[in-house]
């Protein structure tokens, strides 16, 4: 009887809390997990409670395509041309030949190589000069000549670019190496060649140099100073030469002296630096020759003549 009496206030105890769990469940708990909770009631916890059932999805930001790249400097259909005039002086003679040059980039002989062909003719022609052609394999990536047609002659000792080597870059104050010889670097530069205005590296030979030397009494030097060379900014074109070369003999300078100045007159095919197709001058301009018409056409594009004259 007595054990019966304890049993039944535990009991009732029992019912009592399992009523108040069941009211608390119902009354915070159950409507929380519905998402009511009454707005007196914060939820305490360390997110807010109406984020609880949700999970945010940041999608990665889808990135830009990579820009296309540039067109190479040299590719099928770029074609271009220089013309100059030069000065001949010897022992109290002169001469004034004009000079032409083209190069036609005219085949993709595989992904990273062209054929480039080029001629040189002489126009006027007091002394009678040769033309010549030829045809050079270049790598659109190093911009430098694998294979030429032909035979070097030996007796020329330096030779310079018309396009300059992609390992080749000028800085102002800087120097660069052409064909073995140092050159001090300025600029950039704005010249007008007909196209609009361009940008270029002014080049200037540090130092003299042997130009031309065939074993015999006469032989030519480049003074210092004397090879003034212009390049485009970004294509490495050459716009513009200017090299005078001194006779010496038997080891002695003379009076007697070379010099020519070429301009670039045309150059048609897509243009690497901007990206777009150039316009080439008209035929009159193109066609330009002799030294009155350079004298012309260097003073239009802001170049001080500073050969082509007696002295």
């Amino acid at each position: 009887m007595r054990r019966s009496r304890i049993e039944w206030p535990l009991a009732v105890l029992a019912l009592a809390v399992l009523a108040a769990l069941g009211w608390a469940y119902r009354g915070d708990v159950g409507r929380l997990v519905a998402g009511s909770v009454a707005a007196e009631q914060a939820y305490i916890g360390p997110y807010p409670a109406q984020y609880l059932p949700a999970i945010l999805l940041v999608p990665e930001p889808t990135p830009p395509p990579p820009p296309p790249p540039p067109v190479a400097t040299l590719h099928v259909g770029l074609s271009m041309r220089w013309d100059g005039a030069g000065y001949i002086f010897f022992d109290g003679y002169v001469w004034r030949p004009g000079t032409h040059v083209t190069r036609v980039v005219d085949q993709q002989l595989d992904a990273d190589s062209v054929r480039v062909q080029g001629e040189q003719w002489y126009s006027p022609n007091p002394l009678s000069f040769d033309s010549d052609s030829w045809y050079c394999d270049y790598n659109t990536v190093s911009n430098r000549a694998e294979f030429c047609s032909g035979t070097a002659d030996p007796a020329w000792k330096w030779r310079y670019w018309w396009l300059l080597p992609a390992d080749v870059v000028p800085a102002n104050g800087g120097r660069v190496t052409i064909d073995g010889r140092g050159f001090d670097v300025s600029g950039p530069h704005t010249i007008d060649t007909g196209f609009g205005p361009a940008n270029y590296w002014r080049l200037r030979n540090r130092d003299r140099f042997l130009f031309y030397s065939n074993g015999g009494e006469w032989t030519q030097y480049v003074e210092t100073g004397d090879a003034n060379l212009y390049y485009e900014v970004g294509s490495g074109l050459l716009l513009y030469s200017n090299i005078k070369r001194t006779y010496y003999r038997n080891g002695e300078s003379t009076s007697n002296y070379v010099q020519y100045e070429e301009l670039i007159s045309q150059r048609a095919g897509r243009d690497a630096t901007a990206g777009a197709w150039s316009d080439a001058p008209d035929e009159a301009t193109a066609a330009a020759s002799g030294a009155a018409a350079m004298l012309a056409r260097l003073a239009a594009a802001g170049i001080d003549p500073v050969t082509l004259v007696a002295r």
